[in-house]
């Protein structure tokens, strides 16, 4: 039976780039090699052609100038539609190594936040439902809600702008955070969203090589937010090498 693994960025693309794959670690490999044997269903969250995919120097801008997209219908006519602030066109090595990915089965998990912009090969690549849609939904929205408690995910963004009760957009435009620390800020938001999305489907595993120690206890991947967030809703955040491990003493 296939197992179903939701990647981060700093595997997945290991996986899928063959000149990074070449030079990585034997898990990595082995990783390949399951998932082309389909003892591994593969699947990354969709932040990394959304909003992780605009440059780090521009996510600042994008957020203080976005608009989110509005439909207005009557009777189910639609009677007006307004687009969202469209995203930055993904960089060639992104757009061609997802496609890569894709080739291998690799899926876009998804969290839909209102109003967010999303690019095609999202919806292009979209993870099948597997759970009834509004199940999934539910799902990956109280996981996000007890992430958010923690003070990770959305809320370490939100902690370092001066006035987030303004909402992100407001606070954005009012604030002087810098570029670089915003950046990191969205960052932690998508992993967050990533993880929330694992459980929505119902995925028992994800893999990163994030340890969270640069952001500390702001980051849900740190040593002491994994724990509680693997106790309570068992998904196993693991390295390459211990998801190996793992497969190996289940075959």
């Amino acid at each position: 039976m296939s197992v179903p693994i939701v990647f981060d960025s700093n595997v997945w693309e290991n996986i899928a780039d063959e000149a990074k794959r070449a030079s990585a670690s034997p898990a990595v490999q082995a990783l390949h090699a399951q998932i082309t044997t389909k003892a591994i269903t593969p699947f990354f969250f969709e932040g990394i052609v959304n909003l992780e995919a605009i440059p780090k120097n521009a996510r600042k801008a994008y957020l203080q100038n976005y608009r989110p997209s509005i439909t207005i219908t009557v009777d189910n006519n639609l009677e007006a539609q307004s687009l969202s602030t469209p995203l930055s066109d993904l960089s060639v090595y992104l757009e061609a190594t997802v496609e890569k990915a894709a080739a291998l089965g690799f899926r876009f998990v998804h969290l839909p936040r209102i109003g967010a912009s999303r690019d095609p090969l999202a919806g292009k690549y979209k993870a099948s439902e597997n759970l009834a849609l509004q199940d999934r939904i539910d799902r990956s929205f109280e996981c996000l809600r007890y992430i958010e408690s923690l003070g990770c995910g959305k809320e370490a963004l939100m902690a370092m702008l001066d006035k987030p009760q303004l909402g992100l957009v407001s606070a954005v435009r009012e604030d002087q955070i810098t570029e670089k620390k915003f950046a990191k800020g969205v960052a932690e938001w998508m992993d967050g969203d990533a993880l929330a999305a694992t459980y929505g489907y119902g995925f028992e595993y994800f893999c990163t090589n994030d340890k969270g120690a640069g952001a500390g206890t702001s980051s849900i991947l740190h040593p002491s937010n994994r724990t509680l967030y693997a106790q309570k809703y068992n998904v196993k955040i693991v390295t390459p090498d211990e998801l190996i491990a793992i497969l190996t003493a289940a075959s």
